[in-house]
């Protein structure tokens, strides 16, 4: 076992037992380190590559017989030394390039993203990532990029990786640098430039490796859809991110590290991509210095402790925009960022074991998110007696092929193969074919109230048959969404609810933002959402139609011409004469 292999076991066991404090999605990484290592025993389809993470080694850290003092620092008080990763580091490098798939004999990850907070060091891994992707992988006529918002944040990490070459030795002898602007390898025809989005003629690109530098701030992906597709002719390629957090919550790296949460998290499936996000969890204090190093991994090495504290103390005194400055770029706090509505090992705990056919004959009350015809369309059926929850999701043949196109960045195909999701034949779905699979998965219950957007529904209205009778038009407005709202979200929180261990729903929960108005109504807000809350909005209107139906002996919980309370809880007697007595003509 290689001496990196060492330390990154004995890494990730400190991290597992807590002895280096970690986040979240540090230990999630870890666990999956543990997970691809039982994935390489007898019969698994996996392997370690001792030998390319032994050269690796000797690149980066030097060859004494060799005379090779490996790359050298250029900058700092460590200019002229050999640049030593940290442990953090090499379970990054080794995650990337020492496990591969058995049948391919290539590299796991194909993607990797290492979201941490400035003076981490994050740049000068990325430009030893690039260099071994350039002169160690044995790639031919490999084309490297780093790429950014613009050409000069794309030049940092190619100018970082041009001046470790130069400071050892690599250049000239091992590679030829042109001032125009890249690096050169003429044995291997291979080649590193900069790259943003005003480089033209990127259609033609065949990149071997990818660094993209500040995600955050690319206000669309365009650069990274091209660059995702130019790599389809290369046999392992590699796009690694780097950033920190930001604060615009409408650029897509915001959505994109919700998908990476999701795939750590085990919610989305995606064996191609590494993670390792390194950001504070919810509760945790920002003023704490133990949350400092627990979102730091270089914290008192390349990351001063002395300049962190004076940081802090600054932002404290300052506030505003210096206030938010440290949140964002030393805690990797999106601190525009909506909160997460409940938290999902709370959606998780709402998943149990159950017999489905003990639903049969029982009463059923249907909410209706009627999406428009080329998007995804929700249903929730809630059975009260059980607290159980069945969806049907509906997406038309074309959301399947064109997923990611439209921004949801989750696999529809795999949750179809999985029977999560039902796949309408088109391009727009149709609405008659829809309405004969919702009657089929309507038919072995006792359905008491459909409840259904009117906007989305007018038209179908008279096309519902023996259920026309229990349609029920739920106005989508604060008044109507906050009570039924509060509700589903209490049963949630108390894990009273069974979702069936639906992958689809547990994804929405984590899309969801709330309005609350200055009365303290609540309503999902879907303009804010992160990505699909479609399945929630359905599950509100279900529950809602469940309360109409079962409030009063009218069967109304709400009124338009005066307020109605739900019942007496929490109200005095006092206060209950006087709602008793109320005379609206006084």
């Amino acid at each position: 076992m290689t001496s990196q292999v060492t330390i990154v076991n004995e890494y990730a066991a400190k991290v597992r037992s807590g002895e280096i404090p970690a986040c979240l999605m540090v230990s999630k990484a870890v666990e999956r380190w543990y997970d691809d290592w039982d994935r390489m025993g007898k019969g698994g389809d996996l392997y370690f590559d001792y030998k390319a993470i032994k050269l690796i080694a000797l690149f980066i850290e030097g060859d004494a017989d060799a005379g090779y003092e490996g790359l050298k620092h250029f900058k700092g008080k460590w200019a002229g030394q050999t640049i030593k990763l940290e442990p953090w580091e090499w379970f990054v490098i080794l995650s990337i390039f020492g496990i591969k798939r058995k049948k391919t004999r290539t590299r796991k990850y194909k993607y990797a993203d290492v979201y941490v907070p400035r003076k981490n060091g994050k740049t000068t891994l990325a430009a030893v990532i690039a260099l071994i992707m350039l002169l160690v992988d044995g790639e031919p006529s490999a084309e490297v990029y780093s790429f950014a918002v613009d050409k000069d944040q794309a030049k940092i990490c190619f100018d970082a990786s041009v001046q470790i070459a130069i400071g050892s030795g690599l250049v000239p002898d091992e590679v030829q640098y042109y001032h125009k602007g890249s690096l050169v390898v003429e044995d291997t025809a291979s080649a590193y430039k900069p790259l943003s989005k005003d480089t033209k003629n990127k259609d033609g690109l065949s990149p071997h490796c990818a660094i993209g530098d500040e995600s955050h701030a690319w206000k669309t992906f365009e650069i990274v859809e091209v660059i995702q597709t130019g790599m389809g002719a290369r046999q392992q390629p590699l796009l690694f991110q780097i950033s920190t957090a930001g604060t615009d919550t409408t650029y897509p790296y915001f959505r994109h590290l919700e998908y990476l949460r999701q795939v750590m998290l085990g919610i989305v499936e995606d064996d191609t991509q590494f993670a390792l996000l390194y950001e504070p969890d919810e509760g945790d204090d920002w003023n704490s210095e133990e949350t400092w190093r627990k979102v730091n991994p270089n914290y008192g090495v390349s990351l001063s402790i002395d300049f962190m504290k004076e940081s802090y103390l600054k932002a404290k005194q300052k506030g505003g925009s210096t206030l938010a400055a440290f949140q964002t770029k030393n805690l990797n706090m999106w601190v525009d960022a909506p909160e997460v509505w409940v938290p999902d090992d709370d959606v998780a705990a709402n998943n149990k074991e159950f017999d489905e056919s003990q639903l049969v004959g029982e009463d059923c009350y249907v909410g209706v998110d009627l999406a428009s015809k080329g998007d995804l369309t929700a249903t929730a059926l809630f059975f009260p007696k059980f607290n159980v929850v069945k969806y049907l999701f509906t997406v038309p043949e074309s959301k399947i092929t064109d997923s990611q196109g439209r921004g949801d960045v989750v696999d529809y195909r795999l949750w179809a193969e999985q029977g999560w999701i039902t796949v309408a034949p088109g391009k727009v779905l149709d609405e008659e074919w829809w309405l004969q699979q919702l009657f089929n998965a309507l038919e072995p219950y006792k359905v008491r109230c459909i409840a259904f957007d009117p906007w989305g529904m007018w038209q179908l209205k008279t096309k519902f048959g023996k259920y026309e009778d229990v349609l029920l038009e739920y106005q989508q407005n604060i008044r109507y969404m906050s009570v039924p709202t509060k509700d589903f979200e209490g049963r949630v929180l108390r894990h009273e609810m069974n979702f069936l261990f639906n992958p689809v729903i547990r994804w929405m929960f984590r899309n969801v933002v709330i309005y609350t108005d200055p009365n303290a109504n609540v309503k999902i807000d879907k303009s804010r959402a992160r990505a699909k809350v479609d399945g929630i909005v359905a599950s509100v209107d279900a529950v809602g139609g469940y309360l109409n139906k079962t409030a009063g002996t009218d069967g109304q919980i709400y009124r338009t011409h005066s307020l109605r309370t739900l019942g007496g809880e929490g109200l005095t007697e006092e206060q209950l004469e006087k709602i008793n007595n109320w005379n609206p003509e006084i």
